[in-house]
């Protein structure tokens, strides 16, 4: 995994280290299916109230399995990106 060197210097945390505390918004990072890249960033919220066994969901609430890899490899909170005005 050292090619995700310049993700975790970026910010993000490794989430076999540290998972989110909240439901806030993140920015996640998971393997691609696509053969143009090796990972790919979504937007997902950890749930693991609501979903015990699959607590990465999409904002819509629905798995990440549903659009790929419900892998997620590393995150990072996205409430300055996506709610104008807050503050990390």
């Amino acid at each position: 995994m050292s090619s995700l060197a310049p993700i975790l210097n970026a910010g993000f945390a490794f989430a076999a280290e540290q998972l989110p505390r909240d439901t806030r918004p993140v920015l996640a990072l998971r393997p691609s299916s696509y053969s143009c890249c090796q990972y790919e960033i979504v937007t997902a919220r950890y749930m693991p109230a609501y979903r015990p066994l699959a607590p990465w969901r999409e904002l819509s609430g629905d798995d990440l399995v549903d659009s790929g890899s419900d892998q997620v490899l590393a995150w990072v909170y996205a409430d300055a990106i996506l709610i104008p005005g807050s503050a990390l």
